[in-house]
């Protein structure tokens, strides 16, 4: 993201070794903090709706070289970066001068400023409401303009995260490839998105590179990322004459019930996949007629 060399030019030689022992520290830290993995993921599935929507390119960078590291989200069409550190700690202030946090917050602007005139915004995420707003009262005039605090939830389980945070409850559900998903439904979703997560490249991935990877672990319950779904024709006219049985095509996921949801059920993968397709082409070889016949291919 930014060269040891334009750190050295722009900041000068103390700059950058503090920078190199901080980064070095982060990294070492990384793998035990769920507090930022939580709010990593809380944010991928409040920025999925625009991702896939409105095709909005948006990356995600974690503990990379920079002031503000924690988190940095790459808004490419706007080219703004927006920074966020994370202090899970009751005891946070802004402090003064070298090392502090106001002044990391001053030096990440200079630096998004000087190299690619990047539009900043600045952001200190803490875990207590009122931490959050004494530290926006008292954020240093130097910085106030490109800088805010916010709060979230220290609240580890992702399941009672959810519950708390109702933006996060309603992107999940966006995501989620029924209308009104049970609780497992939607634990299902935020558990896979997590799993993406982890165990991607966190140097600038991006949003819809997470989410392709999460709908391809089975069972996920992600949404389709198409605008528009549509079955085989032939696939069609073999399920429209099976006596009591209705499906529909709901966020790109094949729901099903039969006589009168005597059973029913979603098929696990949507028609995005390439197990869809096969689903199809096994419907179209086999052409069951009745519910039993049928049935095999719904497991």
């Amino acid at each position: 993201m930014y060269t040891e060399e334009q750190i050295e030019q722009l900041c000068g030689n103390k700059y950058l070794k503090y920078l190199k022992n901080k980064n070095q520290g982060g990294k070492n830290n990384q793998k035990g903090s769920d507090y930022e993995t939580n709010f990593a993921v809380y944010k991928l599935a409040l920025l999925s709706r625009g991702v896939i929507e409105r095709n909005e390119l948006i990356k995600f960078h974690a503990q990379v070289f920079a002031f503000v590291d924690d988190l940095i989200i790459e808004f490419t069409n706007s080219n703004t970066w927006e920074h966020y550190q994370l202090k899970n700690s009751k005891s946070v202030t802004w402090g003064d001068g070298y090392k502090s946090i106001a002044d990391d917050f001053a030096m990440q602007h200079k630096l998004n400023t000087h190299h690619g005139n990047k539009k900043s915004k600045l952001h200190l995420v803490v875990n207590s409401q009122t931490v959050c707003d004494n530290l926006n009262q008292e954020i240093p005039i130097h910085i106030k303009s490109c800088s805010i605090v916010i709060y979230f939830s220290p609240e580890l389980n992702l399941a009672k995260l959810i519950e708390k945070e109702s933006a996060f409850c309603n992107a999940v559900e966006y995501l989620s490839a029924f209308e009104n998903p049970e609780p497992d439904k939607i634990e299902c979703v935020v558990t896979v998105l997590l799993g993406a997560w982890r165990s991607h490249d966190k140097s600038g991935v991006s949003v819809m590179d997470i989410l392709q990877r999460s709908q391809k672990l089975i069972p996920s319950y992600i949404r389709s990322f198409s605008q528009e779904w549509r079955l085989d024709p032939d696939v069609e006219n073999i399920l429209s004459n099976i006596d009591n049985f209705s499906y529909n095509l709901n966020k790109g996921f094949l729901h099903w019930n039969y006589a009168n949801e005597l059973d029913k059920g979603t098929l696990p993968y949507s028609i995005d996949t390439e197990q869809f397709q096969r689903f199809q082409e096994l419907i179209k070889k086999s052409e069951p007629t009745s519910f039993e016949q049928l049935e095999v291919f719904l497991i």
